[in-house]
């Protein structure tokens, strides 16, 4: 698997409904060469003969009001910013579920991910459960007939072009083809 390393700096947001902590990040303008295609899935072994599959799937800009759709209220210090959601999925790909090592699924905690290329992006940790895929598909868990498809939001500067995807030993993600 490939480990990605980075700096992180934390800051504490207090919102009126929710609680978030934002991480600063340091980017690259371009995709490396062997970044995946959005939609590419990584291989990850979650048990004895059970494998499933991580992708990220989409990679879009948002409004601030999605935020407070999704019950986090932003911040004077928030105004000019721009949300962005990465959506992403589990897909049980080999073996039973329920032989899964529910430690070993491939759901990324907040500090895991980072987004990259103009400006600067920071992850957004949001207590509670909250929807921000494009088409509000999110699911709560792997079934053997259904993938997790869930989202990691981002703050970033306003018009900033986010170009990479990064999730910590997962693998990258070109945004654009």
């Amino acid at each position: 698997m490939i480990r990605m390393h980075r700096t992180l700096a934390l800051t504490a947001l207090v919102a009126a409904t929710a609680g978030i902590a934002l991480t600063g990040c340091s980017s690259p303008q371009e995709a490396p060469d062997d970044a995946l295609a959005l939609g590419t899935g990584v291989a990850v072994e979650v048990g004895t003969g059970v494998e499933m599959s991580f992708a990220i799937d989409d990679v879009r800009e948002g409004k601030l009001s999605d935020l407070a759709e999704m019950g986090v209220q932003s911040t004077p210090s928030d105004e000019g910013k721009t949300p962005y959601f990465v959506t992403y999925s589990v897909t049980l790909t080999d073996g039973d579920i329920k032989d899964a090592d529910r430690s070993a699924l491939p759901v990324p905690t907040t500090d895991e991910w980072k987004l990259s290329g103009t400006g600067s992006y920071q992850p957004i940790k949001v207590l509670g459960q909250f929807d921000c895929t494009p088409d509000g598909n999110a699911t709560a868990g792997v079934s053997p007939d259904a993938p997790l498809v869930a989202c990691q939001a981002f703050l970033g500067d306003k018009d900033a072009l986010p170009t990479v995807v990064e999730v910590e030993d997962l693998g990258t993600w070109a945004t654009k083809g």
